[in-house]
């Protein structure tokens, strides 16, 4: 029985220190892709957040796709620019996946091919952003989120006409990620 209580009891706890934490969940629009955000703190200067939505796609013939990504971030400053509300500058490391479509290149032969094609992406994020708390639940903010990673994508053989091979190469849409991006949420 005096295990049981001491079980509960912890339970209890990290239930109610984890609730304590403040947290956020909203929309992140930008020119890579339309996500829901959610934001949980860790303390007053560190942050965890995980974004998950449909990317936009690489152009009319790649179509979207669906992307994931996760940061820790640290709050570098809080400037005191206003006088109701609060300012944080924040920047982390995170990690992203997904299937996306993406500009493929390889060479066949003599041949330097270049096509749009759909496939698995992994790689790491860097964000930096800006955000705004108001003194209601609502938090905006700015950001960059590049991904430096892998694109894999299932590629024609120009050898051969009817087989089909991984392409490997360079995650060229993460680089939008420097394409400022802005989001809204709702804190709790």
């Amino acid at each position: 029985m005096k295990r049981f209580i001491i079980i509960l009891s912890l339970i209890l706890g990290i239930s109610a220190v984890s609730m304590a934490q403040p947290r956020a969940t909203g929309l992140r629009i930008g020119a890579t892709g339309l996500d829901a955000s959610y934001q949980h703190s860790q303390n007053w200067n560190t942050f965890v957040q995980g974004d998950m939505g449909l990317d936009f796609g690489s152009g009319a013939d790649a179509g979207a796709g669906f992307r994931m990504a996760a940061t820790y971030n640290m709050v570098w400053a809080r400037p005191a620019w206003t006088d109701q509300g609060t300012w944080a500058i924040y920047a982390g490391p995170g990690l992203a996946f997904g299937y996306v479509g993406d500009r493929v290149i390889y060479r066949a032969e003599a041949l330097k091919i270049k096509t749009r094609s759909h496939g698995f992406m992994l790689g790491i994020a860097a964000q930096a952003g800006l955000e705004y708390n108001f003194e209601f639940p609502l938090q905006l903010s700015v950001d960059i989120r590049p991904y430096f990673g892998f694109h894999v994508a299932e590629g024609r053989d120009i050898n051969s006409e009817l087989s089909y091979s991984p392409k490997t190469g360079f995650y060229n849409r993460g680089l939008l990620g420097f394409i400022p991006t802005l989001s809204a949420r709702y804190r709790f």
